[in-house]
């Protein structure tokens, strides 16, 4: 598990093993902060875990408009990357401010009781951690593959092989160390990420005859592809390397 701590108030602990980020919030929700926690949310919910758990256990008890930003912040990273966000610890004032919106807003009591929801709810999550080889790009793919037609989405299944093939591919030549493959199906995306070592992340740089073409330091089309597949795309920095991952939105069935 990994810990950035973002300020004083807001840190974000992953377990990427387990697919699970938990952000944590402590003082008072102001509109400073709470633009802040936000925030927090949306980097750990690009980043393709199962959901993100928001811990209010040590947020200090407040009324009124502030707490609207909870179930907002909630409704918007889903809406964007498609990923649940559960709620959990909030004191008693706050628990009654949203009680208008709880069939909106994911709130339990503890993080234990948020976890075991986000496991018996939220099965459609996979992981792989794999070697440095050429090899290991097919099975990236292998790891897509069978996830999408696991979770009946085999529309997307050549997209998404293609995608976690030049992210495997970028891992493999610019860090030379093992990585890992993350894939998650959502109603509303299928959500790839490659973890590295490499703190360095991709760039955007004009090559002859391309307007701006996004590609990673030293490669010459891999994120081109991937921009040109996915819905959206992006790099998180973690303390140790990075997380480059793509959306890939699901058709209306």
């Amino acid at each position: 598990m990994s810990t950035l701590q973002v300020r004083s108030d807001i840190i974000t602990e992953r377990d990427l093993d387990a697919g699970l980020a938990t952000v944590r919030f402590s003082g008072t929700l102001s509109s400073e902060t709470a633009g802040l926690l936000n925030a927090a949310v949306g980097r750990a919910a690009a980043e393709c875990p199962a959901a993100v758990v928001v811990d209010l256990s040590e947020l200090n008890p407040v009324a009124g408009p502030a707490v609207s930003v909870l179930p907002a912040l909630t409704r918007h990273a889903s809406r964007t990357w498609g990923v649940p966000v559960l709620l959990c610890g909030a004191a008693a004032e706050i628990v009654r401010e949203l009680g208008s919106q709880r069939g909106s807003v994911a709130l339990y009591d503890r993080r234990d009781d948020a976890v075991l929801a986000i496991r018996a709810g939220v099965p459609r999550w996979a992981c792989e951690h794999l070697t440095p080889a050429p090899e290991s790009v097919a099975a990236a793919r292998r790891v897509v593959g069978e996830s999408c037609e696991a979770w009946g989405l085999g529309q997307l299944r050549d997209r998404a092989c293609l995608v976690v093939s030049e992210l495997a591919t970028n891992a493999i030549q610019h860090t030379g160390s093992g990585f890992g493959v993350m894939v998650s199906g959502t109603p509303v995306f299928l959500r790839i990420g490659v973890r590295d070592g490499s703190s360095a992340p991709p760039r955007i740089i004009n090559l002859p005859g391309t307007s701006g073409a996004i590609v990673p330091a030293g490669s010459g089309r891999g994120l081109r592809i991937v921009a040109g597949l996915a819905s959206h795309w992006g790099c998180t920095a973690l303390n140790t390397g990075k997380i480059v991952w793509a959306l890939l939105r699901i058709p209306p069935s």
